[in-house]
């Protein structure tokens, strides 16, 4: 009788059309990846059957070839390679950075489970092991994090050491390094105060100075600012070993002469080159700073011929150009509160009076501005020319921003219009979002418009994903500072790129 049934099991056979049609009906996909991870993991944790050993400083660390060479390049050279030594060795000692020491555990055990926990401390040395042993996906994740965290990187003393390694990088990092380097510039006062900012580089100090888009509240603040750096690299000067004790004050002199060149002290009121006198600094290397501040002094007073003798050597182009400065002489704000409740094409005005001169011996009329700002489109209603020709009414999606001279005496005169953008990130406030130009004004040309300030859907669908220019305590205003600037007969606007070769 088994048999029987046996026969008739066997007879039953499915076409194989069918028999696919049924099996492709009662596939699933059976997902038990956690269970493995926690097995290699375990390897890892318990120690079991490690066939390599690496020494990092004083710690061993019992490991497993295959995981090593199937997670790092670098590791499966190393370790396969019958040309290296460390092919037959089963103990290797690594040289690592202090810094790389603390932190090679959860670098390891990252090779392991493709976990981590990282911190704004432990993520340049993460980071560094990533590169090193040349594990991609590491790098991505550590460098996708620093993205995320430059703001807090600056107010908690990163943002210094997170640039100058990344400009090594720079072929791999763009997008990171230039984040980094937009930020330093436009919230210099900012990354100034944190405790890693006198371990900025002197080159790269030097070449900051030189830019002509930095932001701060004026070239006082600027030349205070380096000298905080200059007394704090003094300090680190004296207590450094490798530089011999007869050339720690030439060292200095030095330094002092390489960056005070660079401020612009043209730029200062009267008032402020007096009070610099008073200033630390000068008790280091008095005579140089002296005159350098009497460059600024004969630009104030009107001495033409001294001004162009300096404006035409080829060091001192760019001292009577203005950076963007946030004062109330060349500023003005507008606040935009609760933007989710803005009607459609909305707009905001504000009128700022600016000096025609930056030199106070000019014979100066305050020039009256108009500024217009449209955060939630433009509309021009319906219309009909001269001639009688209708013209249909007009919405633009667009973040505007309209510059107009109210100054009905203006002459051909070239200005410098900035508007930039307050931005969060990591709850702290920032410059986000700028946008320059300079522009000839006249009684012919009187307006400028400066559209796409912002992504108009990036506003738009704000409620959907939250903007990163919108801020406050319910992040539901945007914060717009205008910067007018006159652009005179010596100003270049060719400062050096901010680049790193």
């Amino acid at each position: 009788m088994i048999n029987n049934c046996l026969e008739v099991n066997m007879s039953t056979k499915l076409e194989p059309e069918e028999q696919n049609s049924q099996d492709s009906n009662s596939v699933q996909v059976m997902n038990n990846s956690n269970s493995v991870l926690e097995k290699i993991a375990n390897l890892y944790a318990e120690q079991l059957m490690s066939d390599i050993i690496l020494v990092v400083g004083e710690e061993q660390y019992p490991a497993h070839r295959v995981i090593l060479c199937a997670s790092s390049d670098v590791f499966q050279v190393m370790l396969m390679n019958p040309e290296w030594n460390e092919c037959r060795k089963r103990v290797i000692e690594l040289v690592e950075e202090p810094c790389c020491e603390a932190v090679f555990p959860q670098f390891l055990k990252y090779l392991y489970v493709g976990k981590m926990n990282i911190s704004l401390s432990t993520v340049m040395p993460m980071l560094v092991l990533g590169h090193k042993y040349n594990v991609k996906d590491l790098v991505e994740l550590c460098v996708d994090y620093m993205m995320k965290h430059i703001a807090k990187a600056a107010t908690q003393g990163f943002l210094i050491s997170w640039l100058q390694y990344t400009i090594a990088f720079t072929p791999q990092h763009i997008e990171l390094t230039e984040a980094l380097k937009r930020f330093l510039k436009w919230n210099l006062e900012m990354v100034s105060e944190a405790r890693d900012f006198v371990e900025m580089d002197e080159a790269v100090m030097v070449l900051l100075l030189q830019q002509n888009d930095l932001v701060v509240s004026s070239e006082y603040q600027l030349f205070s600012i380096l000298q905080n750096w200059l007394l704090r690299r003094k300090d680190l000067i004296d207590n450094d070993e490798n530089i011999p004790g007869n050339e720690k004050q030439e060292h200095f002199i030095n330094l002092i002469e390489q960056t005070v060149f660079h401020i612009r002290f043209p730029m200062m009121t009267p008032r402020e080159l007096a009070h610099l006198l008073i200033f630390p600094i000068l008790e280091h290397h008095k005579e140089f700073i002296v005159q350098r501040l009497a460059i600024g002094m004969s630009y104030q007073s009107g001495q033409e011929e001294r001004v162009m003798e300096i404006r035409n050597s080829p060091e001192g182009c760019l001292q009577f150009t203005p950076r963007l400065y946030l004062n109330d002489t060349w500023s003005v704000g507008i606040e935009v509160q609760n933007f989710n409740r803005l009607d459609n094409y909305v707009y905001y005005v504000k009128c700022f009076f600016s000096q025609g001169h930056i030199a106070e011996t000019e014979d100066d009329q305050p020039i009256t501005w108009e500024i217009e700002f449209y955060p939630k489109g433009v509309k021009y209603g319906r219309a009909k020319m001269v001639w009688g020709e209708d013209v249909p009414e007009v919405s633009l999606n667009t973040v505007r921003l309209r510059v107009t001279c109210r100054y009905p005496q203006i002459e051909e005169q070239r200005f410098k219009i900035a508007a930039l953008i307050t931005g969060v990130q990591n709850k702290v406030n920032h410059i986000l979002t700028l946008h320059e130009r300079t522009e000839y004004f006249s009684r012919e040309h009187r307006i400028l418009n400066m559209d796409n300030l912002i992504p108009y859907d990036e506003l738009a669908l704000s409620s959907i994903n939250l903007s990163p220019h919108l801020v406050g305590p319910k992040r539901n205003d945007l914060l717009l500072q205008v910067i007018i600037a006159p652009m005179g007969p010596y100003t270049c606007r060719e400062a050096p790129p901010f680049d790193f070769k």
